[in-house]
């Protein structure tokens, strides 16, 4: 039996400047996870990175605090098709076009204090924000939402990541323990494919998985199955845990 542990990403800087790069806390997560599973000698065979800085840099948190305890640590294989869907692209196009149902959602476009605890009415902003960011992607995830041509749509995302996987897997050899560093879009559509999940189901997933949780699919010769989902066992504090 051999053994993929898909991770999504460290929390990131959502409503900062720039979204792509790990928050403190984030920073924190990484080495967490980093920590604990080196202290459980739990050493991959393989390591694999999505394109993005923040998955790049989970890996290398990850991998620093293996080489602090003398453990081998893989070099990362950098791989696009473990790249983030389209979604937050799509939402970025349409909201607007929610202003003037919810017209507090105008609040999050100052990015200047996106480091910080938001206010009440930042936070109240926050709430309708994904309230929306769930409707328009439900609708792109079935094909009722226009979005500009340059944008990946869902199925192909699904049929991207579906192809990476089996990829990591096919490249396998017997008992290997193989990393790859990625978003939850990725951690949920590897959990559809073990489990055969529909296209609302995958995304209704997505939604779910923590900074730094993973999915841990097995594999022989009697195919794909699913050992673990959203699984963060190393974040034993309260605080380390985040969605975002």
């Amino acid at each position: 039996m051999s053994s993929l542990l898909v991770i999504r990403h460290a929390q990131a800087s959502f409503l900062g400047a720039d979204y792509d790069v790990l928050s403190p806390l984030g920073e924190e997560q990484a080495r967490v996870l980093g920590r604990a599973w080196a202290a459980a000698e739990r050493v991959p065979d393989r390591v694999y990175t999505g394109p993005r800085r923040r998955q790049r840099q989970t890996a290398a948190a990850v991998g620093e605090a293996y080489r602090e305890q003398g453990l081998p640590w893989p070099e990362p294989e950098l791989l696009d098709t473990l790249d983030e869907h389209s979604g937050q692209l799509v939402v970025d196009h349409a909201v607007a076009g929610y202003y003037g149902r919810y017209p507090e959602l105008r609040l999050l476009e100052d990015r200047s204090d996106g480091s910080g605890p938001p206010s009440p009415e930042r936070r109240k902003a926050l709430q309708v924000y994904f309230r929306v960011f769930r409707e328009i992607t439900r609708a792109w995830v079935r094909e009722e939402v226009e979005m500009p041509p340059e944008l990946e749509p869902w199925a192909a995302f699904r049929a991207r990541v579906d192809g990476a996987v089996r990829g990591l897997v096919d490249a396998g050899g017997h008992g290997e323990l193989v990393f790859a560093f990625t978003s939850g879009g990725p951690v949920a559509v590897s959990t559809g494919l073990a489990l055969e999940l529909d296209d609302e189901k995958v995304l209704e997933l997505s939604w779910r998985v923590r900074n730094t949780a993973y999915a841990e699919i097995v594999w022989s010769e009697e195919g794909l199955a699913l050992n673990a989902f959203n699984a963060i066992e190393h974040l034993s504090e309260p605080r380390l845990v985040t969605y975002v």
